[in-house]
């Protein structure tokens, strides 16, 4: 099984936008697990934090919040990354990334998808992540 890390951007597009890519991808890991998703505590709160920005529910974050802790993978990371110097809260998703062995991360971030791969994982939008799923099936 692919393992995943997702960033916000993606993720927060996927829950809040029925329709497009991200909202597949969500919906490929949530309804089908058709990959293995890997976070940190800080990915979490970035989500939830830009949820509550959003003036999201606090229902539909509750529900969010529980979701991600029960389905995906929790890592803690044991080293510190600084290959993103243009914005330094980007490298949380290499370090999960590193940590958790990911195949890919999924991202909309100039600053990652520049990077186009690091250390051996792939760095992606949603829609060539879609491709991918689609050929492994």
């Amino acid at each position: 099984m692919l393992r995943v890390v997702i960033d916000t951007n993606v993720f927060i597009s996927g829950v809040l936008v029925e329709e497009g890519n991200p909202s597949i991808v969500i919906k490929a890991w949530k309804r089908t697990q058709k990959y293995q998703l890997f976070v940190t505590e800080g990915i979490i709160q970035e989500i939830l934090g830009v949820m509550k920005r959003l003036s999201v529910n606090a229902d539909i974050i509750r529900d969010w919040d529980n979701a991600i802790r029960k389905n995906a993978v929790s890592v803690v990371p044991t080293r510190k990354i600084e290959a993103i110097k243009e914005d330094s809260s980007d490298n949380k998703f290499l370090e999960c990334a590193v940590e958790s062995c990911a195949d890919y991360i999924v991202t909309g971030d100039k600053h990652l998808r520049r990077l186009n791969e690091f250390e051996g994982i792939k760095i992606v939008n949603a829609r060539k992540f879609l491709d991918i799923l689609s050929r492994l099936e």
